[in-house]
Formats: structure tokens, sequence, C-alpha cells
């Protein structure tokens, strides 16, 4: 590992800053392939620039995919831009269904135009995240407790049709498995007659 005082000593090229530029948020966890699509880059390509990362100690590999260390957190924190979110929706989900449970559900699928990219979170809120097909937007479901939200991040900074549809069909998704647990804890608490 080597040593590096600041962020002047780092021998980062374009595309080493596009992949620590995707991690918006500091504790997030990127999965390899969402990575891929949100930044059009070659798998070869995000390998070594994820490689060139991790042996700076700015990245670090996890069961969920990547993540920021301390150390890059920091070197990012200088570069961070605001980042324009729109609030397509927001509600109050059910009570009687966790929503750590409809997270495990949501968490890595694909559906749809979304593609799975990765999550972040604390103990007051959880946050995933999906990017479109075409890597345009990313879409963000953000569930405090039992309120949601879906917010998407346009890279364009334009809010299109696509996006704004692809909000709803990530929320009729979280919808649809909240309904199946539902039934679940329904049935599990009636009594078979046989």
């Amino acid at each position: 590992m080597k040593i590096v005082q600041d962020a002047n000593d780092l021998d980062l090229r374009n595309g080493d800053w596009q992949v620590l530029d995707a991690f918006h948020e500091p504790v997030s966890s990127l999965a390899f392939q969402g990575l891929k699509r949100k930044l059009g880059m070659h798998q070869e390509t995000l390998s070594r620039a994820l490689h060139r990362l991790e042996s700076d100690n700015l990245v670090e590999r996890t069961e969920d995919g990547y993540r920021l260390t301390q150390r890059g957190s920091e070197i990012i924190h200088v570069r961070d831009q605001p980042t324009k979110r729109s609030k397509i929706l927001e509600t109050y989900l059910p009570s009687d269904v966790s929503s750590s449970d409809v997270i495990s559900r949501l968490k890595y699928s694909w559906f749809s135009t979304l593609r799975w990219l990765g999550s972040s979170g604390n103990n007051n809120e959880s946050v995933l995240t999906w990017v479109t097909e075409d890597g345009s937007t990313q879409v963000r479901a953000r569930f405090e407790g039992n309120r949601l939200s879906i917010e998407i991040s346009p890279e364009n900074g334009e809010t299109s049709n696509l996006a704004i549809k692809s909000a709803h069909e990530l929320a009729a998704r979280i919808i649809r498995e909240y309904r199946m647990l539902t039934e679940q804890v329904h049935n599990a608490r009636t009594p078979q007659i046989s």
C-alpha cells in the first residue's frame, strides 16, 4: 500500500477521478456492474481504476461491492459538487412490515429499465440506488423508518420523461414487495384449516 500525504501526491488518471466521483455519499457501496453502467466504462478499464484506487487506499472492496475508505472520502470531499436531485414521490408505508425486509428483497435486483448500482445507510436511513440502462439517471429509494421518498439524479441535470417513469416503476415495485410481505405475515398468523 502506498502512503500518500495529500491529493497532490496521488497519481490518478481521469478514469480514477470518474470512479471516485461516482461515490456521492461517503458510506455508499457500489456494485461493479452498476459502476460500469453508470460510468460507461469498459470492464477492464474500470477494473484497473479500482485496483489503482485500492492500492492508494481510496476505495475498498466489500461483499456489497466497493466503497470509499475514510481517506477516499477526505480526498473527494474537496472536489465534492452538489448533485441535483428531484424528489418524485414521498409517502408513508404501512408499519406492519419492516422496511428492512423490503430493502433486502430489493437489493441487487434489476427490473424494467433500472439496473442495481448500490446502497448506503446508517441507523436512521437506508438508500438504495439504481441507474437507468443507458446510465443517464440514478433513481434512489430513501427509507427512513416507514417514510419512503424516491428521487432522481439525471446526469445532464434535466428531468426527462424516462427518469420520471423509472421512478414510478420503482415505486410500483416497492408497493408490490410490501404487498407480498404483508400477505406472508397475514398467512403466517392465520390458522390453517385442514
